[in-house]
């Protein structure tokens, strides 16, 4: 008789309506490779009660909610969003390692999507913890830098959920109280948050990495000036960033307080990607906007003219986890906001554009934004990108002065001086 194949299952929740609720159902059926097929399946009672949604009431706009069984041929690209990357996973494996567990995507899937950003996480991955009392100063954080964790376990301070997260930098998920301590994110009470930090740490011990970090909330600063969507100002404190988070929505009513937790899926897992750093072709992100956002427009307007200021200031990394579509409560879907917007030329190991335009990706060094209100011209008209671009470019002129009131380092103003004029005066020159 043929050996039967092992299967395996775990199980997903959603928050809405101020509550955890069963969504939907992912299966292994033997083998730990990110390649190895996984099938799908939404909660019965759930999918009765909100067939065809596809924003934050579903896993995925990849993925509306439905009756089916879908066959994936990989990973869910979407869980890859809900698992802990970089220097957290690097934390979790080793965890995994000393209970002589294996550090597959599956295991790091069930011992660490707790508490992920976005409204999606694994039960079982959750552990019940002891609600955080007294919790911590925001000068506490910043003392022990990117050591925090482990002082905070070692005096015994709640800290499941705290590292969640996503991207190569030491980050720290954290809520703060109605006393302005902090606490692990998940080890609050809703009715006690006020509001919701990630913290990043630089991401190594060099000088750049430090001068990074420190630029990244001046950098955010000067997009806002510069007309794009931005969250809350992040602030910076002596090699800690403290970044307010987007996907959570606070109301405070009397004493207590509600949270809402609002969905949110990188570019890569809406596209179907699941290969780490994986290229990206832009005009492929601009479909996805066209196919699922509630103002394709917009936001597709939106999302050239950042890529047009990262190209003029140095940001590098703009691998498709590092821009997300936000899904709101009320069902909408659109662009989220800036985040992760720095001076990544600087960094010693030598980043590289990872999303690219057709100019680009046919060996061009510099971007052809002609082309691209051309390509982009079937979503968006040239008489409508073709002005905005001019307007942009022409605001760009006078972004230096932006970077200096907003602190930027003279170092950088000065490094990327050429850059800025040149972006500029290809985008004044854009026609349509």
């Amino acid at each position: 008789m043929p050996m039967s194949v092992p299967r395996e299952q775990c199980e997903l929740e959603v928050h809405v309506g101020g509550e955890w609720r069963s969504i939907a159902y992912i299966e292994r059926r033997g083998g730990q490779a990110r390649n190895q097929p996984t099938w799908l399946d939404y909660d019965i009672d759930y999918a009765a009660e909100h067939l065809g949604a596809h924003g934050h009431r579903a896993v995925s706009v990849r993925y509306p909610v439905d009756f089916d069984q879908h066959a994936i041929a990989t990973f869910p690209p979407f869980a890859i969003d809900l698992m802990p990357q970089g220097d957290a996973r690097r934390t979790l494996a080793a965890r995994l390692r000393q209970r002589g567990q294996d550090e597959s995507d599956w295991n790091v899937l069930l011992h660490g999507a707790s508490n992920p950003v976005g409204n999606l996480r694994v039960v079982q991955s959750v552990v019940p913890s002891e609600e955080s009392k007294e919790g911590v100063s925001r000068a506490q954080v910043v003392a022990r830098g990117d050591g925090f964790r482990d002082w905070a376990e070692r005096e015994g301070i709640p800290m499941t959920g705290s590292t969640d997260t996503g991207g190569a930098a030491p980050k720290l998920l954290l809520t703060e109280d109605e006393h302005g301590r902090l606490h692990a994110d998940g080890a609050l009470p809703d009715r006690r948050a006020r509001r919701h930090w990630l913290v990043k740490f630089p991401r190594g011990r060099r000088s750049a990495d430090l001068v990074v970090l420190a630029n990244e909330a001046p950098f955010l600063e000067v997009a806002r000036a510069m007309g794009l969507r931005c969250a809350l100002p992040a602030t910076y404190d002596d090699g800690a960033l403290f970044v307010p988070r987007f996907d959570r929505v606070v109301t405070v009513d009397g004493e207590d307080a509600t949270v809402e937790r609002l969905g949110l899926e990188s570019v890569y897992a809406a596209l179907g990607v699941v290969r780490a750093g994986a290229p990206l072709a832009y005009e492929d992100v601009c479909e996805l906007l066209a196919a699922t956002s509630d103002d394709p427009r917009r936001d597709i307007v939106e999302l050239v003219c950042r890529d047009a200021l990262a190209v003029a200031l140095g940001d590098r990394d703009n691998h498709g986890r590092n821009t997300s579509l936000l899904k709101a409560g009320d069902g909408s879907v659109a662009l989220a906001p800036l985040y992760d917007f720095a001076p990544m030329y600087l960094d010693p190991e030598g980043i590289s554009r990872q999303t690219r335009w057709a100019s680009e990706r046919r060996g061009r060094l510099a971007v052809d934004w002609q082309e691209v209100t051309e390509n982009l011209r079937e979503h968006v008209p040239r008489e409508v990108l073709g002005p905005a671009l001019r307007a942009f470019g022409a605001k760009l002129e006078g972004v230096r002065a932006s970077m200096a009131d907003a602190g930027v380092d003279r170092a950088i103003i000065d490094a990327r001086a050429s850059a800025i004029t040149t972006t500029a005066q290809s985008l004044e020159a854009v026609e349509g």
